[in-house]
């Protein structure tokens, strides 16, 4: 019985951490704009089956793919708040406007994956000669697991090493605390942002919602190695929004906080009353712990663009 929780705990975590992913990304955007970035699962999206293309066209190894991925996300993510945002920062527009370009763009991005390959499911070809490990007889860990937490610490070791030890993280931050006090300041308001996209882009690249039930154990690629690819993005956004307002909303560190516990929460909602229950559990879960602690977990409320 101890092995079986040990094994939801490792599960739980390494989804957790994608999530955590999912909610930087967000909160990276919430922090400087005030408003929540949906075209972010678009990129998300775009990105995963962009590395599709790439993986079935150049045949690259898992570590080329990763690299080029990260970088088309961060550029299309610069081309998304060039397209739908700049002007609209420049002109101090409302937060309805940011909320209708941002819902249009991410249902344009995926109306283009889905007209390119239809509302079909793709999964990427296996990196790796074994599917796990085996601890002992009740403990097992699998290979995607593992490529997933790892390389979503690395990401969040090295976004978090860019925000607070580097002269472009003091920028960033700086901009979300006040961005006519940092514009005062020197701060190159319109290269920041775009940073930002770029930094929340490269975020997106290495994550897509996966449909944890059915997929084949030997995909690859961070946001296809376990799970299969489809051109949704409903439950993108929600699992995002979800994470990043449990942490508590414009807070890097909730945003960690918030994706692991989403992640545990699925993986023991699922086994404990089952799939077809675990979505409606977690969102009641979610819901009375923001009624008791609206904030959520950062402790700080933060209000949204108006």
């Amino acid at each position: 019985m101890t092995y079986y929780y040990i094994q939801l705990i490792i599960n739980g975590i390494a989804l957790g951490s994608v999530y955590s992913l999912i909610a930087l990304g967000f909160t990276l955007i919430f922090s400087v704009l005030k408003f929540s970035n949906f075209s972010h699962g678009g990129v998300m999206v775009v990105s995963a089956y962009f590395a599709y293309i790439v993986c079935k066209s150049w045949n690259l190894g898992f570590v080329p793919m990763i690299l080029i991925t990260v970088l088309f996300g961060g550029c299309l993510s610069c081309l998304v708040q060039f397209i739908g945002f700049e002007r609209l920062r420049r002109t101090k527009g409302s937060s309805m406007l940011f909320f209708v370009s941002s819902a249009n763009l991410g249902t344009l991005l995926q109306n283009i994956i889905i007209l390119m390959f239809a509302s079909s499911y793709y999964s990427y070809p296996s990196f790796f000669s074994r599917s796990f490990f085996q601890i002992n007889e009740n403990l097992t860990i699998a290979v995607t697991d593992m490529i997933m937490l790892g390389l979503s610490a690395v990401g969040i070791l090295v976004l978090m090493y860019i925000l607070y030890k580097t002269r472009m993280g003091i920028s960033i931050r700086a901009l979300s605390m006040d961005s006519d006090t940092a514009k005062l300041m020197g701060i190159n308001v319109s290269f920041v942002m775009a940073l930002t996209f770029f930094i929340s882009g490269m975020l997106a690249a290495l994550v897509q919602k996966p449909e944890i039930d059915d997929a084949p154990a030997d995909n690859s690629l961070l946001c296809g190695m376990k799970f299969l690819l489809y051109p949704q993005l409903k439950d993108l956004v929600m699992k995002g929004m979800t994470a990043s307002i449990l942490g508590g909303l414009g807070n890097i560190s909730g945003a960690l906080y918030g994706g692991l516990l989403l992640g545990l929460l699925e993986v023991f909602m699922t086994n404990f009353v089952g799939s077809s229950l675990q979505p409606a559990c977690t969102f009641l879960f979610a819901i009375i712990f923001l009624i008791f602690r609206p904030q959520g977990i950062s402790g700080k409320f933060v209000k949204e663009k108006v």
